[in-house]
């Protein structure tokens, strides 16, 4: 599958593809009439009774411009500034005799003006065709459909009129280009349709040899251009490039001709027979009238026949047929073929009207404004056009409302419905899925395989592919790989591609999270050798459910296996919470409370007070990433060293830095830990703290304004040269001291959650209240405010209650101890 930058840089190839149309259509009014057909700057016919006759020319004639300007190139020729109403001056030659002439250029008869604007019409249909296809599917068939179909709509434009040197020579190599890469795209386009298949064998080379000989030319007529402009005039090779260019533009055709008669004997399924049908239906009916106008008009010249420019909106069928056959799938359903005809009959209808207003404006009132309004409805004829590809989503959304289809379950929302992802074990689920995918994508085969240390082991297959012999390093590639991977175009898979394509495998799709630990090998597709964007867009949903499924699966049988685990883990939960501090500081000035609230039956917040001497203490809130027994494991390990570093009296920025270097010298992933580390000085009313990564505390003032401090530093077990500065505090009476992890402020209720300006609502209205009531608010608060199970929660609250006139002695104070559910009791 075509993805990335270079799939996004195709996709702005439509920007100047539509400039082009755009320019075409808005200078459609100002396109001069001389009646002359030149060949270089010689003169190959001249319309009977056009300005050209008028002038004195005639065939064979060749054409000088009087004024010196730098020329050179097929489309720089001396008619190129010609305008409407203004005299163009020239020197005739003829017979070797210079003459001045001068051709009074008119404006476009309606009959030239109209079929003018059908081209410009079909050419932004070529660019609705080929957006609408690269929008649908990405993948070498459809890259170069893509850029013949923006080629074609490049070279049907009508030449468009540039007021610069610079535009003009700009517009005149890349339609160089075009030209002579378009016979390239259509050798690679035929060696692949209609199955996509990279080209191998003598198609490969076919292929490789049409870009390198369009590559050679368009050097060659950048070279003779430079040349041109630099010597004041056409080169002498400018007329032999222009003949070998036409040469290969047959043989491309001609080429592609043959191509596409090989497929049609060669095809191998009875899907790619049907699909080439619809192209030759299409090419029939799409090219056949024009070839039938084209002959009447060399049998019988000056021959009209009415409506024959309709003739030239026909041969939109032909690429129409191609891109039919090339993204659909059910190419023969009624309902899809509905909705497609209603949305292009509602898009041509509406630009139709605006153009055939312009026409009637032209007719009965003033020709300058009705021109302008066709030039006008044109050029949004080609914007539509180049946006339609890309708001494909949109244009199919109106068509299914218009003509209505009840949409079938979307592949991961069958999967959830599915039997087996109710109650199924892992086994049925993968079988399940397999088979599920098989059936809704009509493939030929599926099947996932795991990896293990002990290398691939496969877990499910179901239909005809085979479950290929895969290596070891195949698991390695897949790595940080996510989505649809083609095997046929995926350069990670080159490798391995050959076992593949011998089993029958077509596309792989990596799950089971970042290390890819399972795959889903997708075979051979039975109608239509390709997966669309939103194909692929639902297989990524399919993959990431299928996850989700085998984690529950997974969870049902270790429940089922575990259930003495449980207990086990209710004890521990009473263990830890034996270990939270049972005697909290107990000071007449200073009023402390805490508490704590587990999710799950252990966890990893926690608190801790160490107290020292002369009134003086050193507490530490702490959070361990993550839930559950590691967390708490973790929590235990930080609460001992902390309390070995507190008992030696150490600041609280040292606290940090030694609990920082210990857990960085682990080399544990995801070892991190936050902790805020504080020492009181419950006599001086002084408290300084550091803080690791913890939510900021709250510091509410007696007169009722509250600071915050954010000052710190990386959770620890970050990086081992971080530093932790500390904040000096100095406590005054009604001062209140928060300190909390985030599981308070982060608590939901749907897409809500508690905040901190709740936190301070709550803090505020209880400012009076004891420390101890403060927290049960806190907590009370949180637990009736979320729709969710609640996080780990720690709160500690410090509350002066008078002013510092000494230590007290500390007395044995039981702590609040919270456990799963404690918010109940506090109602």
């Amino acid at each position: 599958m075509d993805r990335g930058a270079s799939s996004h840089l195709l996709t702005w190839m439509l920007l100047p593809v539509s400039a082009v149309l755009v320019i075409s259509a808005l200078t459609l009014a100002r396109q001069p009439y001389t009646g002359l057909m030149l060949r270089g700057d010689w003169v190959a016919a001249v319309d009977p009774g056009s300005p050209g006759e008028r002038a004195g020319l005639a065939r064979g004639d060749r054409l000088i411009p009087l004024a010196d300007r730098p020329r050179g190139g097929d489309l720089d020729h001396p008619l190129a500034s010609a305008r409407p109403g203004h005299e163009l001056r020239l020197l005739r030659e003829r017979a070797g005799a210079l003459v001045e002439v001068a051709v009074l250029a008119a404006p476009l008869p309606d009959r030239e003006r109209r079929m003018m604007a059908m081209l410009l019409a079909v050419a932004s249909g070529f660019v609705v065709l080929g957006g609408w296809v690269w929008s649908e599917r990405r993948d070498l068939l459809t890259r170069t459909f893509y850029l013949s179909c923006l080629a074609f709509a490049w070279l049907l434009a009508p030449l468009p009129r540039f007021e610069t040197d610079v535009a003009r020579a700009l517009y005149e190599d890349l339609y160089s280009g075009v030209t002579l890469f378009l016979p390239a795209l259509f050798i690679h386009f035929f060696a692949m349709f209609p199955e996509g298949l990279r080209p191998t064998g003598i198609r490969g080379r076919v292929g490789s040899i049409g870009y390198g000989i369009a590559t050679a030319l368009f050097t060659i007529a950048l070279v003779l251009h430079l040349v041109g402009s630099l010597r004041n005039g056409a080169t002498p090779f400018a007329d032999l490039l222009q003949g070998v260019a036409g040469l290969w533009f047959a043989a491309g055709w001609l080429i592609a001709l043959v191509l596409f008669v090989r497929s049609y004997r060669r095809v191998r399924t009875a899907d790619a027979r049907r699909r080439l049908r619809v192209a030759l239906i299409g090419t029939v009916l799409g090219a056949g009238p024009l070839a039938a106008l084209v002959a009447i008009h060399n049998l019988q010249p000056g021959t009209s026949l009415p409506a024959e420019r309709w003739a030239v909106v026909l041969t939109l069928l032909v690429p129409g047929g191609f891109a039919w056959a090339t993204v659909v799938h059910r190419i023969f359903e009624f309902r899809v073929a509905l909705r497609a005809a209603i949305g292009m009959t509602l898009l041509a209808a509406s630009v139709a009207s605006v153009f055939f207003l312009g026409e009637w404006l032209s007719a009965a009132w003033r020709a300058d404004l009705g021109a302008g309004i066709g030039g006008g409805a044109l050029a949004l004829l080609a914007l539509v056009a180049s946006v339609a590809g890309p708001a494909r989503g949109v244009i199919r959304e109106v068509g299914r409302r218009m003509v209505p289809e009840r949409e079938a379950d979307s592949l991961a929302e069958w999967l959830v419905h599915s039997p087996a992802a109710r109650r199924g074990s892992l086994d049925a689920i993968l079988e399940a899925a397999c088979e599920g995918l098989t059936t809704r994508l009509k493939l030929d085969g599926c099947a996932v395989v795991e990896f293990s240390t002990a290398g691939p082991v496969p877990r499910a297959r179901v239909g005809e592919m085979t479950t290929p012999a895969l290596l070891p390093g195949f698991a390695s590639r897949l790595e940080g790989r996510a989505g649809v991977l083609a095997v046929a175009d995926e350069p990670l898979l080159a490798e391995f591609r050959r076992v593949l394509d011998a089993a029958g495998v077509s596309w792989v799709v990596p799950f089971g999270g970042r290390g890819a630990s399972s795959v889903l090998l997708l075979g051979r597709r039975l109608a239509g050798a390709w997966l669309g964007v939103s194909e692929q867009r639902e297989l990524q949903l399919f993959a990431e459910q299928l996850e989700v499924l085998i984690e529950n699966a997974t969870l049902r049988q270790a429940a089922s296996a575990h259930g003495a685990m449980d207990r086990e883990m209710t004890r521990a939960g009473a263990i830890q919470a034996h270990l939270l501090p049972r005697r909290l500081p107990r000071h007449a000035s200073l009023d402390c409370a805490a508490g704590t609230l587990s999710s799950k039956a252990v966890g990893g917040d926690y608190y801790d007070f160490v107290e020292g001497h002369a009134g003086q203490f050193t507490l530490a809130v702490g959070d361990a990433a993550g839930k559950g027994v590691p967390a708490a494991l973790m929590g235990a390990w930080v609460q001992a060293c902390f309390r070995n570093q507190a008992r030696r009296g150490s600041r609280p920025a040292r606290v940090l830095g030694v609990l920082n270097h210990e857990l960085v010298a682990l080399e544990q992933p995801d070892a991190f830990v936050a902790l805020l580390c504080a020492h009181v000085d419950v006599p001086a009313g002084r408290m300084r703290l550091a803080n690791a990564g913890l939510t900021p505390p709250l510091l509410r003032r007696g007169d009722g304004s509250i600071e915050e401090f954010t000052e710190g530093g990386v959770l620890l077990g970050v990086a081992a040269r971080s530093e932790y500065p500390e904040v000096a505090i100095q406590l005054a009476a009604g001062d209140i001291v928060l300190l909390y992890t985030d599981g308070l402020t982060e608590a939901r209720r749907g897409d809500e959650m508690f905040g901190t300006d709740r936190l301070r609502g709550v803090l505020t209205s209880h400012a009076a209240r004891p420390a101890a009531d403060i927290v049960a608010a806190l907590l009370s608060a949180v637990h009736e405010f979320t729709d969710e199970p609640p996080d780990d929660m720690t709160v500690v609250v410090l509350k002066q209650v008078a002013s510092a006139v000494g230590a007290r002695r500390s007395a044995r104070q039981d702590g609040l101890k919270w456990s799963e559910q404690p918010a109940d009791a506090l109602r």
